[in-house]
């Protein structure tokens, strides 16, 4: 019987070869991948159906439009949140929504790098996207902006019909649950005073007053982040109109971080700028400043409106829950002693 020879194992130049080839195949794959996720535009959006009107769940997060990795971990936090927690009626976008590279058109492939591609999953896919513009939307990719809303571009998800405007959401015995006025923020001084005019009109209009108000920005006007602080001109042009118009929650990015700040006779400032771009720093707090919470943290906020109540929680990019708080509409009180922090939120 003659002995068996050992297999031959191929050469390094033949393994070389198997290592290229593997390579290419995988560089070919990602190629491919990445054209038909820039080239082949998204199917129109099917909103869901059968939505309770007496609530109202929205996600929010700003200066997330970076495109990178980042971003889209926020994204697949936020999918994973919305399916664990029952449900979303929609997201707010807060404003630097496109980082880099002014917009080209609304053909330009960051849409899809940026917007389109990155929400996605069973509800994020099925939800509209409410945006503002921020300051590094400006002043080229902010025109795109509005045209690829007005022009339903893309999967439709995205609303932007003005660089400021309004809109109700839910419904309550024939009053509106919640009306947010949306508002840009990088307007001149006589743009913002005409903008406080327009927030005054908008929650005094003819009909059932809402039952929740909010104004949606950019920039924080109160801030304890460390890279830009208060904001001394927007606040002395808008604070006195969102007190006279009875303002529950102001609600802005700018800071890259997650903040929570009340005051006496003030809405509630809350920050939710971390979902995406790299993270600013925080300034030591004063026991006088109002802020019930601020962590260097990227994620994004969920709040739930209802008759009864607000429920407002922050979230990690992975959708482990932060903090949480209670806001029961009952409360007399402006947002400090009303807005309150949950028992045992972490």
């Amino acid at each position: 019987m003659s002995p068996r020879l050992p297999a031959s194992r191929p050469g390094p130049r033949i393994r070389r070869r198997y290592l290229l080839l593997a390579l290419a195949v995988l560089i070919l794959v990602v190629g491919c991948l990445a054209g038909f996720m820039v080239l082949v535009p998204p199917a129109p959006y099917a909103p869901l159906q059968g939505e309770d009107p007496t609530r109202v769940t929205l996600m929010a997060l700003g200066d997330q439009g970076s495109g990178d990795l980042q971003q889209w971990r926020v994204a697949e936090g936020m999918e994973r949140v919305a399916e664990s927690e029952g449900g979303l009626n929609m997201v707010l976008l807060l404003g630097d929504n496109f980082y880099g590279k002014a917009l080209s058109g609304v053909g330009d492939p960051a849409w899809q790098l940026k917007f389109e591609r990155v929400y996605h999953g069973r509800w994020l896919s099925r939800v509209p996207f409410y945006a503002v513009l921020g300051n590094h939307d400006y002043p080229d990719s902010s025109v795109v902006e509005l045209d690829y809303a007005r022009q339903h571009m893309g999967s439709g998800r995205w609303q932007m019909p003005a660089p400021f405007y309004t809109r109700d959401f839910g419904e309550v015995d024939g009053r509106p649950l919640l009306r947010v006025v949306f508002l840009d923020t990088n307007a001149d001084g006589a743009g913002r005073q005409h903008q406080a005019d327009f927030l005054q009109e908008a929650f005094a209009a003819p009909g059932p007053a809402p039952l929740w108000k909010m104004v949606v920005a950019h920039h924080a006007l109160r801030s304890s982040g460390g890279k830009h602080g208060e904001d001394s001109a927007l606040l002395q042009q808008l604070l006195p109109a969102m007190q006279r118009s009875g303002v529950d929650l102001y609600l802005s990015g700018h800071e890259h971080n997650q903040e929570v700040i009340v005051r006496p006779g003030e809405p509630a400032w809350l920050v939710s700028g971390g979902g995406g771009q790299t993270l600013d720093g925080l300034k030591p707090r004063e026991p006088a400043d109002g802020t019930l919470f601020a962590v260097e943290q990227h994620g994004f906020a969920r709040l739930a409106f209802t008759a009864q109540g607000l429920q407002l929680a922050y979230y990690d990019p992975q959708g482990a829950r932060e903090k949480g708080f209670t806001w029961a509409r009952t409360c007399p009180w402006m947002a400090q002693g009303c807005l309150t922090p949950e028992d045992g939120a972490q």
